[in-house]
């Protein structure tokens, strides 16, 4: 691939929506989700069936939208449960208590409602409860939840049921029974008579994240054989136009429900664009109402056109939103600017390179890209390469795995034995926080050839990526921060039209610059390279290939493998001549 055909054209670096709706179609959030639609209509169809779990990140928001959805699907409310009759006792005789089925809703243990949705809730608002007039000793029964609802749907949440755990058993014993039993709330006390059980069907929809879902699988082992399961997706796919137009309609309907202004094409446009941002994926984008709301509500208190929300209103509220989130940030490119951390922009060095990474800080809702200066020392010896920032418990197992995985696929381009004949150490400078993950093992692999083959590197190239043992480059996170985070740097002290990033092709989908980015590289102030493997980034950082091309008819430079070689030939001359002595404080 010619190095021209990896420089990414400016029209790639933000996404766009390929069509806008053609029809004025009144769409909701869960018309976008058909597994989970699907689910809920099955199970509100299977007798057999009384419990669903819905995988759901925003309980709040989504319980609403599932009641709504199931009541559209129900049937009018019908005369359901009983008639309790309570016939009090006295200083002889105990309270009897008769049932009948119920005649109308106004008895006291009838249906009331066909859905509710209970995301706060304890045992007696949930299965009622026995009340005793203190002086009298009078009994009152008290429905609960669950006797409103006979024959109808009951939407609860997870983390509450986590929290009354006790909750769960008896939920789980009238699901299965279909019959309600009364209970005394005190474990060393019994009823005050006894109360005739009656026959109660219910179905249960139960709203919980990943984790909530988990642990309450770990506290009941046999949850999915009880229970059916799919999942509410906050992210749902625009990959083919139909898709893109239902969410764009779900989005103008939104926004007309909400009473906030209509979204012009070019709104919908920027508004895609910085979801893109959100998910690091141009197919799938998060759909969540509350997120929608929070933009819409945004937008609309900048905006000084309260007829349309356009691109520009957006495009204020993102940056004005960036700014109010960004001190942290400016504060930490600050110090690069100022020299109090030296990152090289311009020069060519042997042995360094800037890297990429993501800088998040704990208690704050903003991350933002950093470039990092890497260094590796090479000195011939017995095959070690230390990775500094692991060996002092900088680094966690993944970053460690990373540095591994860049030696052992540089050990076989090279054909070389399995002890390589040489010591290095890689380091990130100025580094004193945690580091973690491998999107910079390309980056080592990088600088590792550099220091070996004793070619510069231009500091002016930042990379990102991570690589497998074959030299192959994979996808990374966090792209887009990384690339601006850079772009930054470069554009503060100038920009010279040599500078650029290099990232892995597979990142392409992620991509969704600022304006400033795409101007400079549309006008070739600033670059952006894609590569698919180790030996592409190096014919961009190296201006010569990594090792001999047999497609090729003749090379007019030597290869980096043959520098490689020739260096630790040359070492190897050198050992042998020297004596013995000196070959003992080498050693040392």
């Amino acid at each position: 691939m010619a190095l021209s055909e990896q420089k990414l054209d400016w029209t790639t670096l933000q996404p766009h929506l390929t069509v806008f709706p053609t029809e004025n179609k009144k769409i909701d959030f869960l018309d976008l989700q058909w597994r989970a639609c699907s689910a809920i209509e099955q199970f509100l169809k299977n007798s057999h069936r009384s419990l669903l779990v819905l995988k759901a990140d925003e309980q709040s928001e989504y319980a609403s939208a599932v009641e709504k959805w199931v009541k559209s699907q129900q049937a009018p409310l019908q005369v359901s449960g009983v008639q309790y009759e309570v016939e009090q006792g006295d200083s002889f005789s105990f309270a009897q208590v008769n049932v009948q089925p119920a005649q109308s809703a106004q008895d006291n243990f009838a249906s009331k409602k066909t859905i509710a949705t209970a995301l706060y809730f304890d045992h007696s608002s949930l299965f009622g409860s026995i009340r005793i007039h203190p002086s009298s000793h009078d009994i009152q029964l008290n429905a609960g939840l669950v006797h409103q609802l006979n024959n109808g749907v009951l939407i609860l949440s997870v983390s509450q049921l986590l929290n009354h755990f006790d909750c769960w058993e008896r939920l789980k014993h009238i699901l299965m029974t279909k019959q309600f039993d009364w209970y005394s709330a005190h474990p060393f006390k019994a009823l005050p008579c006894e109360i005739p059980s009656y026959p109660l069907h219910l179905k249960v929809i139960l709203l919980g994240n990943r984790e909530e879902l988990a642990t309450l699988n770990n506290l009941e082992p046999d949850l999915y054989h009880l229970a059916d399961y799919s999942e509410i997706e906050s992210y749902v796919s625009v990959e083919k136009e139909p898709q893109q137009q239902a969410w764009q309609q779900y989005v103008l309907s939104f926004a007309e429900q909400q009473q906030f202004s209509r979204l012009t094409p070019d709104g919908l446009d920027k508004l895609y664009q910085w979801l893109v941002r959100e998910s690091e994926s141009r197919v799938l984008i998060n759909s969540s109402p509350l997120i929608l709301n929070q933009i819409l509500s945004g937008v609309s208190q900048l905006s000084s056109n309260k007829d349309v929300l356009s691109a520009v209103d957006f495009e204020q509220y993102f940056q004005q939103k960036s700014a109010q989130q960004g001190f942290l940030r400016e504060q930490t490119y600050a110090d690069i600017f100022y020299h109090q951390v030296y990152i090289d922009t311009e020069n060519e060095v042997v042995g360094q390179i800037n890297g990429l990474s993501v800088v998040e800080f704990t208690g704050t809702p903003m991350s933002f890209g950093e470039p990092s200066r890497i260094s590796c020392i090479v000195q011939f010896g017995d095959g070690e390469v230390t990775d500094i920032e692991r060996k002092n418990e900088l680094a966690g197992n993944v970053h460690g795995k990373g540095m591994m995985i860049a030696e052992n696929c540089l050990a076989n381009i090279l054909d070389m034995p399995s002890q390589l004949p040489f010591s290095a150490s890689l380091v990130f400078e100025q580094s004193y926080g945690e580091i973690e993950g491998d999107s910079a093992s390309l980056s080592a692999f990088l600088v590792l050839v550099s220091a070996l083959s004793d070619l510069p590197i231009p500091q002016s190239i930042a990379v990102t990526g991570a690589i497998d043992q074959f030299g192959l480059v994979h996808s990374v996170g966090g792209v887009n921060d990384k690339i601006e985070g850079f772009f930054t740097i470069c554009q503060g002290r100038g920009l010279t039209g040599k500078q650029g990033v290099i990232i892995p092709e597979s990142c392409l989908y992620q991509l969704s610059l600022t304006d400033d980015v795409v101007s400079a590289v549309k006008n070739n102030q600033f670059f952006i390279w894609t590569v698919n493997d180790v030996f592409e980034a190096c014919e961009i950082l190296f201006d010569r290939p990594l090792v001999v091309d047999e497609q090729a008819e003749k090379e007019e430079k030597m290869t980096i493998a043959q520098l490689i070689s020739k260096r630790i030939e040359q070492y190897a001359e050198l050992h042998h001549a020297m004596p013995f002595w000196l070959k003992w404080f080498a050693k040392k």
